[in-house]
């Protein structure tokens, strides 16, 4: 891409205008979460069970959303 259009996408995602979201997998999300918080993340959503696993999520300072997931093994 040229110069411009990536200087507008960089603007965008800097907005969080993106909608974008970012998926890591961890083999401990609750671990990952008390880490995270005592170094003062801010997290939407505190580490949940659910059928594929446990996740959390949080919000980066873009907006941009972010996921730790933990796989069921």
């Amino acid at each position: 891409m040229s110069e411009e259009t990536a200087q507008q996408v960089r603007e965008l995602v800097t907005k969080g205008a993106m909608g974008g979201r970012l998926i890591f997998s961890t083999d401990d999300c609750r671990k990952t979460y008390e880490t995270l918080l005592g170094r003062g993340v801010e997290f939407t959503e505190e580490p949940t069970d659910r059928p594929y696993g446990t996740d959390c999520g949080l919000r980066d300072t873009f907006g941009n959303h972010i996921r730790f997931t933990q796989p069921k093994a």
